[in-house]
């Protein structure tokens, strides 16, 4: 909550300060923490600013773990970055949402794949049923996340 409030508040173009991406590290993937503490403070800003204002999902996901060789961030966390600056239209990349979009017949492959291809698939299927159930990707999102720890 901390870090989307914060958000809210800065200005366009919206990025990331170097102790709000250490906590969303922090808050997604905790075995990184060293890396994500090794990136710089203008690093971290400039990455996060040129993913939210790349025109399209790949090109965005690739700054965040190609182009600007921030440390710690794959494709799971680089998600969760682009779902805090960009939450009406990026889910968090998720196993346990992957694993019941599989139960359901709407996942294909597997669900520890989580390359770039995968993410950019399920990014389409999660805003289709989004839209299909009239809900926002993120209570999507979270409502699949419970189903496969919870249900």
């Amino acid at each position: 909550m901390e870090i989307r409030q914060w958000l809210a508040k800065q200005p366009e173009p919206k990025y990331l300060d170097k102790k709000h991406f250490v906590k969303l590290g922090w808050w997604k993937a905790r075995r990184q923490m060293n890396n994500y503490v090794a990136n710089g403070e203008t690093l971290v800003k400039e990455s996060t600013r040129s993913a939210y204002q790349a025109s399209d999902a790949r090109q965005k996901l690739d700054i965040l773990t190609k182009q600007k060789k921030l440390n710690g961030v794959g494709v799971l966390v680089a998600s969760t970055i682009l779902h805090f600056l960009h939450p009406d239209e990026y889910p968090i990349f998720d196993k346990h949402v992957r694993s019941s979009l599989k139960k359901a017949g709407g996942w294909k492959k597997s669900i520890d794949d989580a390359s770039p291809e995968a993410w950019t698939e399920y990014i389409a299927i999660m805003r289709i049923l989004s839209e299909n159930l009239n809900v926002s990707v993120r209570e999507l999102d979270k409502a699949l996340w419970a189903y496969d720890k919870w249900g």
